[in-house]
């Protein structure tokens, strides 16, 4: 069976518009204790960076639904787990992050979208999970109740790319 000219170019054509699309998002799950009070989570999209010391960084954007109103005085929290351990890496406020105000919240029936920039990379060790929190600020609570929690790891490939 020979193979026409049109078939390679149909391929190249389609490594391009979809390849990058399959590389930049991540597979993951909702934490085991905690779960999705807020919404659900739709995508999470990590890239490489450096920080500003120079130490390699990740940018994550996180995509998600919400099903009830997220107020503007939750926290996002950024921390990695590998084995027993848990680390936190970075606490966000969570109108820093979204296009919501001091005065607004995400409303129920709306997407939103989290640019978490600068957390620092960890290392690569198939252990190692991120973990993306949305905690919400009460004055009854010593620590923010968890209300969406999600769990993910950070393929190699793109790790490569962050160690510069």
């Amino acid at each position: 069976m020979a193979m026409s000219h049109v078939q390679p170019m149909l391929l190249i054509l389609a490594s391009v518009f979809f390849l990058p699309t399959l590389c930049s998002a991540i597979d993951f799950e909702y934490c085991p204790k905690n779960g999705n009070d807020y919404g659900t989570v739709t995508r999470i999209e990590v890239s490489p960076s450096v920080g500003s010391h120079g130490n390699p960084t990740i940018n994550i954007n996180l995509f998600g639904s919400a099903s009830k109103n997220i107020s503007p005085v939750t926290l996002v929290y950024v921390a990695f787990r590998s084995g027993d351990f848990t680390g936190l890496l970075k606490t966000y406020n969570l109108c820093d992050v979204s296009t919501c105000n001091t005065k607004s919240e995400i409303e129920a029936g709306t997407n939103f979208e989290l640019t978490l920039s600068d957390v620092l990379y960890v290392g690569f060790d198939e252990e190692i999970k991120y973990s993306v929190s949305l905690r919400q600020k009460t004055l009854e609570e010593k620590d923010p109740i968890i209300k969406m929690c999600v769990d993910f790891k950070v393929p190699a490939p793109a790790l490569a790319l962050v160690s510069m």
